[in-house]
Order: C-alpha cells, then structure tokens, then sequence
C-alpha cells in the first residue's frame, strides 16, 4: 500500500467516524484525522478503542516537524513506516494491540532495535486493554533499559500505565 500523506487532526462528526468504520473506509480523512486528533490530545483510550472496534493495530507516527502520519496494520502487526515525505527524527511514534496487552512484542522490539540505530524516533507508546507503556530513547544508554544490551538499551523500561480506559464506549463523552 502506498503512504499515505500526513493529517491533520481534527475531531470529525462521530456518526461520520462510525459510518466510515462500518462500511470499512479505514482509511477516510474522517477516521484518520480523528485518530489523530485523540491521539495529539492524549485521548489514549479512544484512540485504542477505536483501533479496537476495527479489530487492527493502528499506528500514530508524530515527525519533527510536528505532522502526524495514522497507518493500519493487521489483527497484530503494524510496522514503524517511516512515510516518504516525512521528517525525522520522529517525536513519537504510538500503536495498538487491540483486545491485547501493552508490552513490546518481539515486532516492536526489532523496529526499536532498528529505530535507535538510526536515531530514528525519541519516544514509543504501545496500548493495549487497559494499559498503556512508554519507552523512551535515551543516546548514553538508560538506566533501566528494555535489554541490558545492545540497542535496546538506549530504551527506557517503563512501568505499565493502567486503567487508561474507563469505559468500553468509545463514544462517551463525544458529542455527535
């Protein structure tokens, strides 16, 4: 599949977000810009239970300059696509695992592997049911690291963030 451009975030009609969803046009302005716009708000538990709705990982890519590139994956991949176009070293880079666990799977701890090598991105955050956990990319090595060694110890092992979601509907507190 082709990169896709940037979007800007922008919190869209939620009935137009979940016509999109329903007829499966992941991929419209609609779903993207409004993963988005959770996603540059610290809306983590409607970005990950939107994710979880479409039953794919998504992904959230923020590059230096501040523009924000939202990607799907499968049921349980979704790679660090770094898009054509796009600036690095990424500010951030967030996806889901949808009905599963925030940890960093082998997947993620390859691309983090991959990332640092290139200083490619400073910080990543994966969510999952509930939980959200943070790494960050520190250049001397961090103090409690993913791995003790190699490149995954420039990785920072933070402790899982729980009970980010409190409720099971996404469109709680959004108005239509």
């Amino acid at each position: 599949m082709d990169a896709k451009p940037p979007v800007k975030p922008l919190l869209h009609p939620i009935a137009n977000v979940k016509r999109a969803i329903k007829k499966g046009e992941i991929w419209s302005n609609e779903v993207r810009e409004t993963m988005a716009y959770f996603g540059i708000n610290n809306q983590w538990a409607t970005f990950y239970l939107i994710s979880e709705a479409v039953n794919l990982e998504a992904s959230m890519l923020i590059d230096a300059d501040g523009f924000c590139y939202v990607d799907w994956g499968s049921v349980s991949k979704v790679g660090l696509n770094p898009p054509e176009g796009a600036t690095i070293p990424f500010q951030v880079w967030t996806h889901t695992h949808p009905r599963g666990d925030a940890y960093w799977s082998m997947t993620d701890k390859n691309s983090l592997a991959i990332a640092s090598a290139v200083g490619l991105i400073s910080k990543a955050i994966v969510l999952g049911r509930g939980e959200m956990k943070i790494a960050n990319w520190i250049k001397q090595g961090a103090g409690e690291p993913i791995q003790t060694t190699g490149p995954l110890s420039h990785w920072t092992e933070e402790k899982i963030v729980k009970n980010i979601i409190t409720n099971k509907n996404w469109l709680n507190g959004v108005e239509e």
